[in-house]
C-alpha cells in the first residue's frame, strides 16, 4: 500500500522548463516537448490532460526512463506551447499530436493518457491506428454506454469555473479526483499546497475552452469496438467515474484490453500510488514489444 502525500511532496515536485526548442508545426503552432530516459528503447508518448503541465512527468516516470525513451508535450494553449486565438477543435489535439509526431520521426509509439487526455488517446487512435503501438490510459473520462455523464460533469465543471474561476474549480473537482485515504492523510495543508499549483498553471480561460472542446466529442460502444490496439485500462478503486464494472464493460468491447485497478487510490494514480503507475505501464509496454 502506498500512501505518500503530503505537502513536502507537493512542494518539491519539479516543474521547472528545460531550456530547447519548440517543435514547429505546418499549422504554425510551436509545441513544447521534452524527450528523456533510455534513448534506446521503446517509445512512450504522454498525452497532457488539461490540468497538467509536461515538465511534471518527470516526477512520475524516473523507473519507467530506465527502461523506455519517455516524450511528453504541452497542448496548444498550454504551459510552454504558443496559444491560439477562439475555440479549441478537439480534433486539432488530434492532429497536433500527429504532427509532433512526424517534427520527430516517431513512427510507432505507445500512449499514456490520464482523465480528460484519454479521449484524446482514443480518438488518435482510431484515427492513426498504424501509429499507435498501444494505449495506456489511466482514470478513463470515456463511458462504455455512453458520452451523457461525462457531459454532465464537464458542464458542472464550467460552471464552477464561471461563478468562481480556478480556485472554485479545484475546490470543485478536488474530493473527485482524490481517494478518501489521500485526502484524509495530507490535510488541509497539502489541499493548499496543491491548489497554489492548479490555480499557477492554469487560467480560467485555457481551462474553460479546453472543457468546452471535450463536450465536442462523442463516447460511443463502437468506438472502442474498433480500437484494435492492445489496450491498459487503469483506474483507482475509488475512481470517481470509474467502477470495476464499467472498467470490464469498457475491456469488453475493445479487442486486445486489459483492466488494472489499484487499491487505496482514486482517479490519479501517476501521484496516488506512482509505482503501481510504473509497474503496470512499464509490463504492459515490454509486453507489446515482446509479442
Amino acid at each position: 500500500m502506498e500512501v505518500s502525500f503530503s505537502e513536502e511532496k507537493i512542494e518539491n515536485l519539479d516543474l521547472k522548463y528545460a531550456d530547447q526548442q519548440r517543435a514547429k508545426l505546418p499549422n504554425g503552432l510551436e509545441v513544447y516537448y521534452e524527450i528523456y530516459g533510455n534513448m534506446d528503447g521503446p517509445t512512450i508518448t504522454i498525452v497532457n490532460n488539461f490540468f497538467l503541465i509536461s515538465p511534471l512527468w518527470k516526477n512520475f516516470t524516473k523507473e519507467l526512463a530506465k527502461s523506455y525513451r519517455i516524450m511528453t508535450y504541452d497542448l496548444r494553449n498550454q504551459g510552454a506551447t504558443s496559444m491560439v486565438e477562439g475555440d479549441i477543435e478537439f480534433s486539432s489535439l488530434i492532429e497536433d499530436l500527429n504532427e509532433l509526431l512526424n517534427y520527430l520521426n516517431i513512427e510507432k509509439t505507445s500512449l499514456v493518457g490520464t482523465s480528460t487526455s484519454t479521449l484524446i488517446c482514443r480518438d488518435f487512435a482510431l484515427k492513426y491506428p498504424e501509429k499507435v503501438e498501444g494505449l495506456a490510459l489511466v482514470g478513463p473520462l470515456f463511458c462504455p454506454y455512453g458520452s451523457r455523464r461525462r457531459k454532465f460533469l464537464t458542464k458542472s465543471w464550467i460552471n464552477s469555473l464561471e461563478n468562481g474561476g480556478a480556485e472554485n474549480l479545484f475546490a470543485h473537482i478536488y474530493p473527485l479526483i482524490y481517494g478518501d485515504m489521500t485526502i484524509e492523510n495530507g490535510g488541509s495543508a497539502a489541499y493548499l499546497a496543491l491548489k497554489e499549483r492548479f490555480v499557477a498553471i492554469n487560467s480560467e480561460d485555457q481551462i474553460k475552452r479546453f472543457l468546452k472542446s471535450s463536450l465536442t466529442t462523442e463516447d460511443t460502444p463502437d468506438k472502442l469496438q474498433k480500437i484494435h490496439a492492445p489496450t491498459l485500462l487503469m483506474a483507482g478503486e475509488a475512481d470517481f467515474i470509474n467502477c470495476r464494472t464499467s472498467l470490464e464493460a469498457s475491456a469488453k468491447l475493445m479487442p486486445h484490453a486489459i483492466v488494472k485497478e489499484i487499491e487505496y487510490c482514486g482517479h490519479i494514480p501517476y501521484f496516488e500510488s506512482n509505482y503501481l503507475f510504473e509497474l503496470h505501464i512499464g509490463e504492459f509496454v515490454k509486453s507489446i514489444t515482446n509479442a
